[in-house]
């Protein structure tokens, strides 16, 4: 099994630690500030509507604030600070100019900061090009950069959304929740990371069934309890991103109770099969059902909270064989 290093570690040790939904929710509610900046016509509004996902009829809608910056701006003063900066700027217009307004206007932010370039089809985005607008912009720190056509809005999200997620990772849930263009990015990334720390754990609880007597007892109890934990745990962040309650009530433990179960039923009948092989054959096929197991409880969770149902069997057959198409291809 190929493993992405430290990031990946760093990722097993925090799923594998975590047990706490207050937790979730208190990230998935935390507030939020995205401060949008640029020059008048830079197509501030269009870039927040794409990722609000509806039209923008005010300074502020959701998480974000609008700001201008023209030849009145003046520095913003004062400890209020947003969590993420976005700052607009026009390929046509003066890159020089549009720099010092907004150096006058943020001096050097430190905090996250993305540079949108838009207007960029109207230049061509040549190698000159492109240096120009980093040298206007170069005081600006901790900086993420891209080129965008402001009134294509899926192009918006498809170059942006990454950026916002990759700027303040810990804050992935709330900001899914509060903007669900970015629910099924979010997501996606919920389920691979918990499907991949499962599969690993699958692999390391395998190596007591080496020990004669109470070693093979070990690691199946490890494998259920730990395994079951994390696919629990991946479906309540789920459920926090589409904007669920996580107050531990009857109603949420129902609602849960299909879900994983069908993933411990998978576990517990595929466990049944691999435990009557040799130890060292069996450890390939039980991360295989670690992973697929909980890529199908994450594909039906998704579902449930998305469309307000189960998912019919037949598709349930579909992310089985999805999810045994990308171990093979990420792990095989």
């Amino acid at each position: 099994m190929r493993f992405a290093g430290i990031s990946a570690m760093g990722d097993f040790w925090r799923v594998v630690r975590e047990f706490n939904p207050e937790g979730i929710e208190r990230e998935a509610t935390t507030p939020l500030e995205l401060w949008v900046a640029g020059e008048p016509g830079v197509g501030k509004r269009s870039l927040v509507a794409a990722l609000a996902g509806n039209s923008l009829t005010a300074r502020q809608i959701g998480p974000f604030r609008v700001m201008d910056v023209d030849h009145q701006s003046h520095e913003i003063v004062g400890s209020n600070r947003p969590d993420i900066l976005i700052l607009g700027a026009r390929l046509d217009m003066d890159l020089a100019e549009q720099g010092r307004r907004t150096d006058t206007m943020f001096g050097r932010p430190r905090i996250p900061t993305i540079l949108v370039f838009t207007h960029a089809d109207a230049t061509g985005r040549t190698r000159d090009e492109r240096n120009a607008a980093y040298r206007a912009f170069s005081f600006v720190s901790h900086l993420k950069t891209t080129f965008v056509d402001a009134r294509n809005a899926e192009e918006i999200r498809e170059k942006v959304a990454p950026l916002l997620l990759d700027s303040l990772p810990t804050a992935r849930t709330s900001m899914a929740r509060q903007l669900p263009t970015l629910r099924q990015t979010v997501v996606e990334q919920i389920i691979a990371e918990t499907c991949r720390v499962n599969s690993q754990f699958a692999l390391a609880a395998n190596l007591p069934a080496n020990l004669p007597f109470f070693g093979g007892v070990a690691g199946n109890i490890a494998d259920f309890f730990v395994l079951t934990k994390n696919q629990v745990m991946m479906v309540l962040r789920i459920s926090a991103v589409y904007g669920r309650d996580l107050a531990p009530t009857m109603q949420v433990a129902g609602e849960l109770a299909p879900i994983i179960g069908g993933g411990i039923l998978w576990r517990s009948v595929a466990r049944m099969a691999t435990g009557m092989m040799p130890t060292l054959f069996a450890a390939a096929p039980k991360t295989a059902i670690a992973y697929v197991g909980t890529y199908v409880a994450g594909q039906a969770a998704r579902y449930y909270f998305d469309e307000g149902r189960k998912p019919p069997k037949e598709l349930m057959q579909q992310f089985g064989a999805e999810g045994a198409r990308l171990y093979r291809t990420h792990f095989a």
